[in-house]
């Protein structure tokens, strides 16, 4: 049975449009497709809204999280700079995390992505039914800095 939306989440997306919201929702969903039992944390910051799955309530143990921006939602592999990237679809240039923008719904239908994450979990030592299903919501304190 998927596990429900939290309310909080909905708060935080509600200024965006409605693809972003779609998007950012249907992410989740196929992250908790493959981590069911994911501890979730939804964190309205600074600059966006994100959603980190990891298999411990520590934030700083996440493999893979989704980040709202205000025209796209970015699905960030942790440790993505040691994963395989057979498809060349990972951007970012730092030493540990890679991500993949995606603007159009019609993208969470991508058939690499649950490969992609089965592999992130792997490379992160962990079993994909590890967690504790939990939820943890984190606020930014002052004001949003969000592009138009």
């Amino acid at each position: 049975m998927p596990r429900a939306v939290p309310a909080e989440l909905i708060d935080f997306l509600a200024p965006f449009s409605d693809e972003v919201h779609e998007l950012a929702l249907g992410l989740r969903a196929r992250v908790l497709t493959v981590m069911p039992n994911a501890h979730e944390f939804v964190w309205d910051a600074t600059n966006a809204v994100s959603l980190a799955h990891t298999p411990t309530a520590r934030w700083q143990d996440s493999v893979v999280h989704i980040a709202s921006y205000t025209k796209w939602v970015n699905l960030g592999f942790n440790e993505g700079a040691s994963l395989d990237d057979p498809l060349g679809i990972l951007a970012g240039t730092g030493s540990h995390v890679r991500h993949v923008r995606f603007h159009s719904v019609d993208d969470l239908d991508a058939p690499w992505l649950e490969g992609y994450l089965r592999a992130a979990i792997d490379n992160a030592g962990c079993d994909a039914d590890t967690g504790d299903g939990g939820l943890t919501v984190r606020v930014s304190a002052g004001p949003k800095r969000r592009s138009a």
